[in-house]
């Protein structure tokens, strides 16, 4: 769903929430990891760079 603030959000059940519970915490973090691979490898120096001073609270 489109954010009037322009960002994006969407909703889970509690259903869905439960179902993701039931993954094991080792293939829950396999999944973020392969999800942090594959946005570092989709997006430019530029955008990478903003991460990194985010991550160091620069921005």
């Amino acid at each position: 769903m489109k954010d009037a603030s322009g960002g994006v959000r969407y909703f889970v059940t509690d259903e869905q929430i439960r179902e993701w519970e039931k993954v094991p915490v080792a293939e829950r973090l396999r999944w973020l990891e392969e999800m942090n691979e594959f946005l570092y490898s989709v997006h430019d120096k530029e955008t990478r760079a903003c991460w990194e001073e985010f991550r160091r609270g620069e921005r």
